[in-house]
């Protein structure tokens, strides 16, 4: 454990770093969401587009054996336990709806509705277009293949290599034969380990989970997305769509990605304030007066300062300096 600390101090440090304190910035609005976060959301919204782009792509199509492979022998399944649509809800919808619902009702913050929405689309979008990427290049058949491509009669590898590929399937829907060859890494598995994970650490951070004082009760809270997540990822083996292999790769990436993207808009886990998400991101020329409000030229010492009080107050925590990140 000591030299698993001395690896990752920042996400094992119970300790706050002495420049991430916690301090009040007047409440979100749209006019300060898109000073601060405008690129954020228009790369998201770009991401959106582009990884619906990549989904049509017929990408790379691997040769295969019509008989000494029998991992690629399977049934297709008609019928998947969870299509498209629920995919998108258990993924996508769910985590995003829990992070608002936490955030605007029982934490009261606007801009932890922001982070936490902003965080989520994020990862899902990223996770995705990485999956796709991966897809696409590596062109992996899948379990179910050969009952997809529908080779035609006495079709037989080459004597030579003893490989086929597509030009002997008979499959007349072109969707159907390209998706047969983009096993590897499992889009469910990464796109639900991206949302639901994200929605995992989200709880995690509320709830301290990481402190040094040890929450069992809380840890069931907290990883339950988790465990949505794994029987989502395991239902694509059931359905033929995956090798093991694919799942678990796909699970990990998105879970990587997840946490990844948690981290730019809150503290580590282990911070004494995770609950808070990070303060809006500082612009050059940012200014303020003695009471906090923002003034908007130049900066003595370039941080957010404590907003008047004018009842529009929030608690946010401090990003740390750029000084401090080379230390």
């Amino acid at each position: 454990m000591a030299s698993l600390q001395n690896l990752l101090p920042q996400f094992y440090s119970t300790r706050a770093a002495p420049d991430e304190h916690v301090e009040s910035h007047k409440k979100a609005t749209f006019r300060e969401i898109f000073r601060h976060y405008g690129v954020d959301w228009a790369l998201a919204v770009l991401l959106w587009f582009l990884l619906g782009y990549l989904n049509q792509r017929p990408g790379h199509k691997r040769e295969f054996s019509l008989h000494s492979d029998i991992s690629i022998q399977h049934t297709f399944a008609v019928e998947e336990r969870v299509p498209a649509a629920l995919l998108l809800g258990i993924s996508l919808l769910f985590p995003l709806a829990s992070v608002l619902l936490i955030s605007l009702f029982v934490m009261r913050s606007t801009w932890d509705a922001h982070n936490s929405a902003l965080s989520v689309l994020m990862s899902w979008t990223v996770s995705g277009i990485v999956t796709q990427v991966i897809k696409i290049m590596v062109g992996r058949p899948r379990p179910d293949l050969l009952d997809r491509c529908v080779p035609y009669a006495g079709a037989q590898d080459a004597p030579i290599y003893g490989l086929s590929n597509y030009t002997v399937c008979t499959q007349t829907d072109a969707f159907i034969l390209n998706d047969g060859f983009k096993s590897f890494p499992s889009g469910h598995s990464s796109l639900s380990f991206a949302g639901l994970g994200l929605l995992a650490f989200y709880l995690s951070g509320k709830l301290h989970l990481f402190s040094t004082r040890g929450h069992k009760a809380r840890a069931w809270l907290a990883l339950l997305p988790l465990l949505a997540g794994i029987m989502v990822a395991v239902s694509r083996t059931m359905d033929n769509r995956h090798h093991w292999q694919d799942v678990l790769v796909g699970s990990l990436l998105g879970l990587s990605i997840s946490f990844i993207t948690y981290r730019g808009y809150y503290p580590p886990l282990a911070h004494r304030h995770s609950h808070l998400p990070y303060a809006p991101r500082e612009l050059d020329g940012d200014e303020f007066s003695e009471e906090g409000v923002q003034l908007g030229n130049g900066s003595a010492n370039g941080r957010y300062e404590r907003v008047a009080g004018n009842g529009g107050e929030e608690r946010v925590v401090t990003r740390p300096t750029e000084a401090e990140d080379e230390d």
